[in-house]
């Protein structure tokens, strides 16, 4: 959470973040009209490289700026439902080579489309604003000890208590184990949500949900009462004793693959778009 009290601070705030921006991120900024959306997004490009305004003439929505990549500027105020969407060919701009600068006023509802990072903004008084990033999370679910449904319920009821926004959930597949095969086979599942949590944050409560269900402690690839594995945070990057993100096995396991395909599959297609035997 940031709360800004000046212009400076704000674009301040904005070019720090726009640092950690890659093509093909999605960045969606959300807020009541006036609330500081156009300031972010012109210290956002301000700090990629482009010194123009981002500042919309009338009745303009798509704004593409010169840049490598390119920056997409949505401006959708004068949209009234989620649908008017499409008629735009969102699509085409937020699963594209460039990064997209969405500015989507809360009276429209919920965002419809996978995003990288949503920013929602309030004013709090005369003239602070309130700032909070949201990260997109993927998170990979499974167990083998019966009753393996019931404990994936629960898994999944206590992470959406806690992080209800944008929840999404796979299907359950039924898989062999991984790494250890001499053993019962496994429910696992991939679920996403949007978290202003840091990594370190969603790593403790991963765990303490699986402390909570019962996990006892085994050697590496044995059974699992459940696990819960923290896949990705947005696009950060973390290599600790205690985490890595992304999660280094993503690649490698077909029982994630699958369900993050299904739930996401333009995320799924943008990130492993130079792994060919992967997409298929």
């Amino acid at each position: 959470m940031f709360h800004s009290h000046t212009h400076l601070q704000t674009e301040s705030w904005a070019q720090t973040f726009a640092k950690s921006l890659k093509s093909g991120d999605v960045v969606a900024l959300e807020g009541d009209l006036g609330a500081g959306k156009t300031a972010i997004c012109a210290a956002i490009c301000k700090c990629l490289g482009f010194e123009g305004t981002v500042n919309s003439p009338s009745y303009a929505i798509v704004h593409e700026y010169p840049h490598n990549p390119p920056i997409y500027h949505l401006d959708l105020y004068r949209l009234k439902t989620p649908t008017d969407l499409y008629d735009i060919g969102i699509e085409l701009y937020t699963f594209s080579k460039g990064i997209t600068l969405i500015e989507w006023p809360q009276m429209a509802g919920d965002f419809p489309l996978n995003i990288t990072y949503r920013i929602k903004i309030e004013i709090t008084g005369d003239t602070d604003r309130e700032i909070s990033l949201f990260r997109q999370i993927f998170i990979s679910l499974g167990s083998n000890i019966e009753p393996r449904d019931e404990r994936l319920a629960e898994a999944r009821g206590l992470l959406k208590s806690e992080e209800p926004l944008d929840w999404k959930e796979s299907k359950i597949y039924e898989t062999e184990p991984w790494g250890e095969p001499d053993q019962a086979k496994f429910l696992n599942q991939v679920v996403s949500f949007s978290s202003e949590k840091t990594p370190q944050q969603l790593l403790s409560l991963c765990k303490g949900i699986e402390q909570k269900l019962g996990r006892q402690k085994r050697e590496k690839w044995k059974e699992r009462e459940i696990d819960l594995d923290l896949l990705y945070c947005g696009n950060e990057v973390v290599e600790s004793e205690e985490l890595t993100l992304p999660h280094p096995y993503i690649a490698q396991r077909e029982f994630v693959l699958k369900p993050l395909r299904e739930i996401a599959p333009d995320f799924y297609a943008s990130t492993f778009s130079k792994s060919p035997s992967i997409l298929s």
